[in-house]
């Protein structure tokens, strides 16, 4: 008998609740061909929440979110939500308790990118670093920031790392490597606690290779020599920065998927924003979202029906007769999706 998993649904804004449905339509697709089934808990998150209720994130939302098997989010208009708002990804971070975001990035047949030789997983810190929320004017003309860097949160984010690396190697059949990236030199205390937390880590896994590099020569070097990068280990805003230039390496935003992940509780979420200059238009590439499907499942358990999500999607990129305008086309979401549905070989 199939498997049944509750999903807590935020659709988001702009484009995030066009995307979001394309995913759902992939979920039941699997659903209606014997796959695992799913029902959908609906919420309610982002600026367009904070402008109905006054918060971005409801407490019923985030309870909703506990209470799934797991969550899917629509991109969410996080920069015009002032601060009495509300952050709906912190506070989605911070109560479902996350360890670390997973970005993976490929070159994909058939796209064109600047490189054809990229295939790494950066993973990155999500709670603290730069990120932490706590600035504070010190006069009219001085504003600070806090970096926060603990040693759990290192720790939690370091073992993410390496156990995406495991199974990288175990997939793979080839020796896995995690570079862990930090400006030491200048940050002395908070990546210096940082690369203490790394280090440990890499201890208890010695059959995979570690290695450190300097956030600038790191983001040199993956331009460069893209191929040399297997796992990325980083904090909050490297982390966000280098998996934008692995995605820009790929094939762009439109395909970039991405997943954060903790003990209990995990959310899914494609990287592209709202896009509100297409949003409504109904020509959003939807693969991003329907590829971080695909990591949903897989962190479900269900690697079967993964592996059959991503095989179609990556069919119908390679096929090239059906693309959006991200790629040089002029397909619909509705078009994409279609295809892709069209594409599913449920074994």
């Amino acid at each position: 008998m199939a498997s049944s998993y509750t999903i807590c649904v935020l659709p988001g804004d702009g484009i995030g609740t066009e995307v979001t449905d394309c995913g759902r339509q992939v979920l039941d697709a699997l659903s209606g061909r014997g796959g695992p089934r799913f029902d959908y808990d609906v919420r309610p998150a982002g600026y367009y929440t904070f402008l109905g209720v006054g918060h971005s994130l409801p407490d019923g939302t985030l309870d909703a979110a506990k209470a799934a098997d797991a969550v899917l989010v629509g991109a969410m208009d996080v920069a015009q939500i002032p601060p009495h708002g509300g952050d709906p990804l912190g506070g989605l971070r911070i109560g479902l308790e996350v360890s670390a975001s997973v970005r993976p990035s490929r070159t994909i047949d058939g796209i064109a990118g600047p490189t054809n030789d990229i295939d790494c997983v950066v993973v990155r810190e999500v709670t603290e670093g730069l990120y932490s929320r706590d600035e504070y004017m010190g006069d009219d003309d001085a504003a600070y920031a806090v970096r926060v860097v603990t040693r759990k949160a290192s720790t939690n984010t370091a073992r993410m790392a390496f156990a995406q690396a495991m199974a990288r190697q175990e997939t793979y059949g080839r020796p896995s490597l995690v570079t862990a990236v930090h400006k030491v030199g200048v940050l002395k205390l908070s990546d210096g606690l940082f690369l203490e937390a790394c280090a440990d880590v890499a201890r208890e896994f010695p059959e995979i290779a570690y290695e450190t590099a300097n956030i600038d020569t790191c983001a040199m070097d993956m331009v460069r020599n893209p191929g040399h990068f297997d796992v990325i280990l980083a904090t909050n805003a490297f982390g966000d920065i280098l998996s934008d230039v692995a995605a820009g390496l790929a094939a762009g935003l439109g395909l970039a998927a991405s997943a954060c992940i903790g003990e209990r509780w995990a959310y899914f979420e494609p990287v592209h924003g709202t896009a509100p200059d297409i949003a409504g238009k109904g020509i959003a590439n939807p693969c991003a979202t329907i590829l971080t499907v695909a990591m949903m499942l897989r962190y479900l358990g269900e690697d079967e029906s993964a592996d059959v999500v991503e095989t179609a999607v990556y069919g119908v990129l390679e096929d090239g007769k059906i693309r959006t305008g991200d790629l040089g086309g002029n397909a619909t979401s509705t078009e994409m999706t279609d295809a892709i549905l069209s594409s599913l070989k449920i074994k």
